[in-house]
């Protein structure tokens, strides 16, 4: 698991090979799927871009005036997280305050991405991990990933660490 620690700055985070790995390969799919022409009617992106009204001209007049804006801020976060990656192998991540409000934002995102296309409910969240279910690893991600969150999260509430 990663070590996530608080600082003055904002948080330190360590990844492991592997960590970084997945983080790598997700931040890949979500460049592709933020860049291609992908339809509104696309569960993920109604997903990352939920409707602000029922009416479609006015939802149409929404896009037009916040959609690159709502876009631009998704691929700042996309940005962030990329910057501090290495090529290969792990990483020791140092973020000030709004990088990780950046990297929570894309987490977040990715948890949309990944649970909208899982179909993921409460029952499917809840259940235990089983090898031999085609879902499992991209559930196993899932739940990675919401733990990071929410650990970044505790940290940033708690009182940093002296350097």
């Amino acid at each position: 698991m990663p070590e996530i620690i608080k600082t003055p700055a904002g948080l330190t985070l360590k990844l492991d090979e592997q960590e970084v790995g997945i983080l790598r390969g997700l931040t890949a799919e979500m460049r592709l799927l933020l860049e291609a022409d992908v339809p509104r009617e696309d569960e993920v992106i109604k997903r990352l871009f939920p409707p602000a009204h029922e009416d479609q001209s006015e939802q149409q007049a929404y896009e037009e005036l916040v959609g690159a804006e709502l876009r631009r801020v998704k691929m700042e976060a996309l940005e962030a997280v990329e910057r501090g990656l290495q090529e290969e192998g792990a990483a020791s991540v140092e973020l000030a305050e709004e990088e990780v409000d950046e990297w929570l934002r894309l987490l977040n995102d990715l948890r949309l991405a990944i649970g909208t296309r899982l179909q993921v409910d409460e029952t499917k969240m809840e259940r235990p991990f089983d090898p031999n279910d085609p879902e499992g690893p991209a559930l196993s991600v899932l739940h990675w990933l919401g733990w990071l969150q929410g650990a970044m999260l505790e940290e940033m509430a708690g009182d940093p660490r002296p350097e």
